[in-house]
């Protein structure tokens, strides 16, 4: 009988485990169904994204954009399509930025700069003599410096910022002919609407006149400004060099552009699609760079053609005289630029 009782139990015990491992195994066939399903119905989804650029088509970021849109469109077999929007036809940059939280556009590649509203970090990117050469511009944005200015600029404006391209070496085009700092006093100077550029200019002694790109010919013209500052590339693209005398190479800033999206709509993109977007703008930062080194030569060439004269100056005048300019008016940015002065490999 005791033996019969033991056979028994032993059956019952047998089953149950036979059961439980049923189930378990069609709870996680299930389960891993779903997951195959849910990632076949992301992946089939398709997108549309609209992004802004102020650059026209002959520039040379918006070959970089091009690249950029092509290879998502290519690596999300044409589930994303990215239309281009040159020429600031889309609206102006701050309304672009501000637009992305409501779908007015979904990505935005300009200089970091333009975050400076919203992220006090972001006025970093124009902080002047940050870099001493490309290379160290290099070192910085395609390395662990630049990934963390990055996000915590991303985490400060809730914007996803990916990859870094050297929009150019920012010099003056003047018609008075500058040497050196002390050149510059009283002299009227377009410049962008940043308080980094207005700040920098106005501790040098300059009278800094905020104004749109596409109103600075006509003020130079009629002498509302002596002249402006920008990338050699883009005095050319927006035909500085036609109602100026001079190209000083001040190198002051390495303007920087990246990608710019909502963070929470980027957030709602299937995973595999982030990584895309994030790879393609990496790609298309380094594209960029080396695109714009080789048109600034030609760029120069066009200008020496039309009868400009480079003015060489002492850059160490330039850096002695903005000697504590940082610390007083932002030392929140003290830190970061201590990382990138560190970065540089030549040092």
């Amino acid at each position: 009988m005791n033996k019969k009782v033991v056979s028994i139990v032993l059956c019952a015990i047998m089953c149950l485990s036979l059961l439980a491992g049923c189930g378990s195994s069609s709870s996680a066939a299930a389960t891993t169904s779903a997951a195959a399903s849910d990632t076949a119905a992301a992946s089939d989804k398709t997108y549309t994204m609209k992004m802004h650029l102020s650059i026209g088509e002959t520039d040379p970021v918006y070959k970089s954009a091009e690249l950029f849109a092509k290879t998502v469109n290519e690596k999300t077999n044409g589930n994303i399509t990215v239309e281009l929007y040159p020429s600031s036809s889309l609206g102006n940059t701050a309304d672009c930025l501000e637009g992305l939280s409501m779908g007015i556009c979904n990505i935005v590649y300009e200089a970091v700069a333009n975050l400076a509203s919203i992220s006090p970090l972001a006025n970093i990117d124009a902080a002047p003599y940050m870099y001493s050469s490309v290379d160290h511009w290099r070192a910085v944005w395609e390395g662990e410096v630049g990934q963390k200015i990055l996000k915590d600029m991303g985490d400060e404006s809730n914007m996803e910022i990916m990859g870094a391209a050297l929009q150019g070496i920012r010099v003056m085009c003047t018609n008075k002919k500058v040497e050196s700092p002390a050149d510059v006093k009283g002299l009227k100077l377009r410049t962008p609407t940043m308080p980094m550029y207005l700040d920098t200019w106005a501790w040098l002694g300059a009278s800094p006149t905020p104004l749109g790109g596409s109103e600075v010919f006509t003020a130079i013209q009629q002498g509302t400004v002596d002249g402006a500052e920008n990338g050699l590339t883009n005095i050319v693209s927006l035909s500085w060099h036609e109602c100026t005398k001079y190209i000083i190479e001040t190198n002051h800033v390495y303007t920087t552009d990246s990608f710019i999206m909502d963070k929470d709509y980027f957030a709602s993109l299937p995973a595999e699609y982030q990584t895309i977007i994030r790879e393609a703008a990496v790609e298309a930062g380094k594209s960029c760079a080396d695109s714009i080194l080789s048109a600034t030569e030609e760029k120069r060439q066009i200008c020496v053609d039309a009868g400009l004269e480079f003015v060489d100056t002492d850059v160490m005048l330039w850096q002695q005289a903005l000697d504590g300019f940082l610390e007083e008016k932002y030392p929140g940015l003290v830190e970061y630029a201590e990382a990138i002065k560190a970065a540089d490999l030549a040092k």
